[in-house]
């Protein structure tokens, strides 16, 4: 392995782990049944870490059912080779996405009740390098 391929691997193994704690993940045996087929069909995301499957926990509501906002994000971002590619987008500051009177930018996943703002930052992600 060469010396940037292998610092590329080193880069992306901290992020998943910076994702992973700094987020509230849940495992799939704590969600709803029917989280198999929310998935299949592009309603929620989710990663795989030491062998276990896991679920942003901001993608459901207070009854445990998925938010639709993030269906549509997910359309928007289109399809993903790399699950970590999404949970990267929704974790970490985006800049089409700011606070009101402030510049500084704001996590998607903080920002899921900004519909508009949200949904239009995944459109604009789309066909562009994200890691």
């Amino acid at each position: 392995m060469t010396t940037a391929l292998h610092s590329l691997q080193v880069q992306r193994e901290d992020t998943i782990l910076k994702i992973l704690a700094e987020g509230e993940w849940i495992g799939a045996d704590t969600v709803p049944a029917d989280v198999a087929g929310w998935q299949q069909r592009g309603w929620i995301f989710g990663v795989e870490a030491e062998g276990q499957r896991y679920f942003a926990r901001y993608q459901f509501d207070d009854r445990d059912q998925p938010l639709p906002v993030i269906r549509e994000i997910l359309a928007e971002l289109g399809p993903a080779t790399d699950p970590w590619t999404i949970a990267a987008w929704f974790h970490f500051p985006n800049g089409w996405i700011v606070e009101e009177g402030c510049t500084a930018p704001i996590a998607p996943k903080d920002a899921l009740d900004r519909h508009v703002a949200v949904v239009d930052a995944a459109r604009r992600f789309r066909g562009t390098f994200g890691a």
